[in-house]
């Protein structure tokens, strides 16, 4: 064996430990398995987060699409290729990387602090346009870092350029810049937030987005209207949730002046303080606000704790106004201006007593000979008029007379020892309710609300006494009656689950 083949075996065992030591051999064995893996390991993280529906799998997915996708490639050209770091393609790859942390970093920074945010948490009152400015300052920031270090820009005279080129830009977008502004000026001063309820001008809206331009509205009628900030910052605009949600809502009505103004504002007041979502404090307030050409005028202020709720409160009290202004026959006259030259005293007048007695002739423990009976009595009754869900009264106060039902339903309540109301009874045309009238100074021990519009006759307890003395049938029929009533009572008080 010769020196030349000592030499070739020998290289045959050194070569091999010469390609080991070789940096770039070390870092593309790194690559090749290092890559793979991590790409398994981030689809299996991936995999997981969307099981278990968490939102930070977004910016998984980024990282594993197209930041790691980068680095691998920056790490193939400079350590295995050994592509000079200040050539273009290297410095390139490196905006891209740099472009993809930033997105990376701001969708995980949105992710972790406002997408979970609890509901009524201070991160979920952040208006949008904080959002886009803070954005804004990360995102120049590393654009900033990235003119330096990868491109080596000197930053100063491009600041220097830039301001002898942003008076022509603010120029072409003065009214861009004016909206921003004054963006930034409502995003300090918060004169609203998200949730809150304004007017501008015409068009009332809550605000479901504030950014950088302008403010988002969406109407009663789910609309969305668009404010600009420039028009906001102005200060022209109302807001009804600042500085507390209590909200006072004013109305105008008109009653004849053949109405007493006392009465008028006492069923006012009492109509609204029977009204739901009505605060009782603050009270409602009326005032006569003047004489009109065809009635008095008069004005109320209701309080609410949420505007929001106002249109179905608004609703409720103007329908229940008419049925009380019926119930305490008050008279809410026509706005009109034809003229009619009429005898008043040879137009009908609606009678209560024949309307009791008609539903009287129908009913078989009242029969003819009780309604003419009933006839003969003066102001024997009144009819009273009451909406849906309004209580004809409640237990404990004292009843007016026994209540004959001429149209509608009622429903009877009691509560039971757990302060809830149990129903034990509805009623329909020709029944009666307010029995318990036959025991002298008593209080009712029930209430009773209407399930629909409601007509009733309030029989007087003198005309009932009379009616009862000269029909004992009747009287025994009533004496049943209290009977079943006050075992049904005691029933609901003590056994509320069987009702």
């Amino acid at each position: 064996m010769g020196v030349s083949d000592i030499y070739v075996i020998i290289n045959q065992f050194i070569m091999p430990i010469t390609l080991v030591d070789q940096n770039w051999f070390r870092w593309a064995i790194l690559l090749i398995l290092g890559f793979p893996l991590t790409m398994i390991l981030l689809n299996e993280v991936i995999v997981r987060l969307r099981q278990e529906e968490k939102p930070l799998v977004a910016t998984i997915i980024i990282f594993r699409n197209l930041v790691f996708p980068l680095v691998a490639l920056l790490l193939f050209l400079t350590k295995v290729l050994e592509i000079p770091e200040e050539t273009t393609i290297i410095r390139l790859v490196k905006t891209l990387v740099w472009i993809g942390m930033i997105h990376a970093i701001l969708s995980a920074f949105k992710v972790l602090i406002f997408d979970q945010a609890v509901a009524g948490s201070w991160q979920e009152r952040v208006p949008d346009l904080l959002l886009d400015l803070i954005r804004f300052f990360l995102v120049a920031c590393i654009t900033a870092v990235i003119l330096s270090t990868v491109w080596k820009i000197d930053l100063g005279a491009l600041l220097t350029a830039f301001g002898v080129g942003s008076l022509v830009i603010g120029l072409a977008l003065q009214d861009t810049l004016k909206n921003l502004f004054s963006g930034i000026l409502l995003l300090f001063e918060r004169p609203f937030a998200l949730g809150d309820w304004l007017q501008v001008g015409d068009t009332i809206g809550k605000v479901i987005k504030v950014n950088w331009r302008s403010v988002y509205l969406q109407t009663r009628e789910q609309d969305s209207v668009v404010i600009p900030n420039s028009i906001l910052a102005q200060g022209n605009f109302t807001n009804y949730n600042r500085p507390t949600p209590l909200h006072v809502e004013r109305f105008l009505f008109g009653f004849s002046y053949d109405d007493p103004p006392n009465k008028v504002i006492h069923v006012l007041k009492e109509t609204a303080l029977s009204t739901p979502g009505i605060l009782k404090e603050p009270s409602p307030w009326v005032r006569v606000e003047n004489y009109a050409d065809f009635s008095i005028t008069y004005q109320i202020g209701l309080f609410v704790d949420n505007y929001e709720t106002m249109l179905k409160i608004r609703n409720d009290f103007v329908v229940r106004i008419w049925y009380a202004a019926k119930r305490y026959h008050l008279t809410i006259p026509y706005p009109i201006q034809t003229e009619y030259h009429m005898d008043m005293a040879q137009m009908p007048k609606p009678n209560p007593t024949h309307q009791v007695t008609e539903v009287m002739r129908s009913l078989p423990n009242f029969g003819n000979a009780a309604a003419e009976r009933f006839m003969e009595e003066k102001d024997a009754s009144n009819i009273r008029y009451y909406a849906q869900g309004e209580w004809v009264f409640q237990e404990g106060e004292r009843i007016l007379g026994l209540y004959l039902i001429l149209n509608g339903h009622a429903i009877i309540f009691v509560g039971d020892n757990n302060g809830q109301n149990q129903e034990i009874a509805r009623l329909g045309q020709g029944e009666f309710f307010g029995e318990k009238i036959l025991l002298t100074g008593e209080c009712s021990d029930v209430s009773v609300m209407a399930l629909d519009d409601l007509e009733v006759g309030v029989l007087s307890p003198e005309v009932v006494a009379t009616l009862l003395e000269q029909m004992p049938r009747l009287s025994q029929e009533f004496s049943e009656l209290l009977e079943t009533r006050r075992k049904e009572v005691i029933k609901a008080k003590n056994h509320p689950q069987e009702f």
